[in-house]
Formats: structure tokens, C-alpha cells, sequence
């Protein structure tokens, strides 16, 4: 009898632990890295992705990801971001290339600064122009230089704009996003 409770304890918490692997995004940002971004997409999966790069300090300093995080959750929506400061630009011009559809012609993904992105089955499909995000944005909004708002919570009517727009698309393609 001891031995069945004890061997019962023990596959109960196998499969808790377990359970616990398959750890489902959450509403709102989701920080990932570079090669589990390839994952996803070698794994043709459909989602939202945010991808700029500058340092940690503009990025919180400009409110960057609490902005997106901001404006997801209150469509109760999930996207991934990676943050590509550090990366060569072949390393990025390879990673566009390679996920980006052969039918779009002479317009390659560019990780570096096309900041919201739909992702469907693994390829690059829309980029909302609301919300392209290069390095001096993000820089100058961070340091407040002029012509720049000071925080991305400023561009909020951008963000929602974009988001929607990355969801309209996928609504009228068809495309169902997974996390």
C-alpha cells in the first residue's frame, strides 16, 4: 500500500512538473531570445512579435515595452519581443531574409527597425507603419530630444492603431494566432 501511495505521489508530481514546461505566454509583452524567436517561426507558428534594438536604459526609459504591455492587455492580447541590440547586422539581414515570404518582392523584413510584426505560420506577413521602431526613436524619445514625445505611453494612439491593424489582418486572412 505504502508503495502505490509513494509511486502515486511520484507521478503526481511529474506531471505537475511537466505541466509546468508548457508554460503558456501571458497577456501583454513577452520577453524572448533570439533563438527561441527562430524556434517559433522554423515551428510555424502565428503570433505578434515587437523587434527593435537599442540599449536596456532608452528602452526603459522610453516606456517602450510598458507601452506595448499597456495597450495589449487591454485587448487582451499576447505578443513576444526581442530586443536586437548587440546583433550584427548580418546576423539580422539573414534572420529577414530567411522569414520573409518569397512573394513579397524587394520588401524584406528588417528586424532592426520594423518593430510590430505579424508572424504567420513562421513568415513575416504585415507590419503595421504605425509602429516602426528604429534606434533614434527610441533614443530620442528616452532622452526627450526635440521633435520626440518622452515616453512611448505619448504614441499610445500609434500603438493601439498598429495592434489593430496586425489584427484586422490576421482576422481577414484567416490566420489564427497561437502562444
Amino acid at each position: 500500500m505504502r508503495k502505490r501511495i509513494w509511486s502515486s505521489l511520484v507521478l503526481l508530481s511529474l506531471l505537475l512538473v511537466l505541466s509546468a514546461c508548457g508554460n503558456k505566454a501571458e497577456v501583454g509583452m513577452n520577453q524572448i531570445s533570439l533563438k527561441d524567436l527562430e524556434g517559433k517561426l522554423d515551428n510555424d507558428e502565428s503570433f505578434l512579435l515587437v523587434t527593435f534594438s537599442a540599449s536596456e536604459e532608452d528602452v526603459e526609459k522610453s516606456e517602450l515595452v510598458e507601452a506595448f504591455d499597456k495597450s495589449l492587455k487591454k485587448d487582451e492580447q499576447t505578443a513576444f519581443y526581442v530586443n536586437f541590440d548587440g546583433e550584427s547586422q548580418d546576423t539580422l539581414d539573414q534572420l529577414g531574409e530567411k522569414y520573409t515570404p518569397s512573394d513579397y518582392k524587394g520588401d524584406v523584413w528588417e528586424p532592426k527597425d520594423d518593430g510590430l510584426v505579424l508572424i504567420a505560420d513562421g513568415a513575416v506577413m504585415k507590419n503595421p507603419r504605425e509602429t516602426l521602431l528604429s534606434q533614434s526613436l527610441i533614443e530620442g524619445t528616452a532622452n526627450g530630444d526635440d521633435g520626440y514625445e518622452t515616453s512611448f505611453m505619448e504614441y499610445m494612439d500609434d500603438i493601439d492603431a498598429g495592434i489593430a491593424s496586425a489584427l484586422d489582418f490576421a482576422e481577414q486572412n484567416n490566420i489564427e494566432l497561437s502562444y
